[in-house]
């Protein structure tokens, strides 16, 4: 039974740490400027950036197309566009395709002015 503990003690530490270290620090505070973007002229540029990698939110991208409003449309109705980048801020996954505190700003004074299309 000893022999069980010494051997799953160190395993659940590891797994653990490896999820702990899997979220993101150092998260980005948005603020809104007053501005008010819209998707068609302002977001779509910083998602056709920043999303569209392979096996990302590309056309006909099985984790959600973000290629135009409609199919994004789904993503900010359910408030899962919401949690994941200005929330949580895990997407876009990767540092090279980390959003900018301008980019962070942006979204979030579309979001406050309810995700306008055009």
């Amino acid at each position: 039974m000893k022999r069980l503990v010494y051997f799953l003690l160190p395993l659940f530490f590891l797994v653990f740490l490896n999820i702990a270290s899997c979220k993101k620090k150092n998260l980005l505070t948005p603020v809104c400027d007053g501005s008010i973007p819209n998707y068609d002229t302002d977001i779509k540029k910083i998602i056709d950036t920043k999303c569209m990698g392979t096996f990302c939110h590309n056309a006909g991208a099985n984790r959600g197309d973000f290629t135009s409003y409609s199919n994004l449309e789904p993503y900010i109705n359910n408030g899962a566009f919401h949690r994941t980048v200005l929330v949580d801020q895990t997407m876009p996954k990767g540092n090279k395709n980390a959003l900018t505190q301008e980019e962070i700003n942006k979204f979030q004074c579309w979001a406050d002015n309810n995700y306008p299309e055009k």
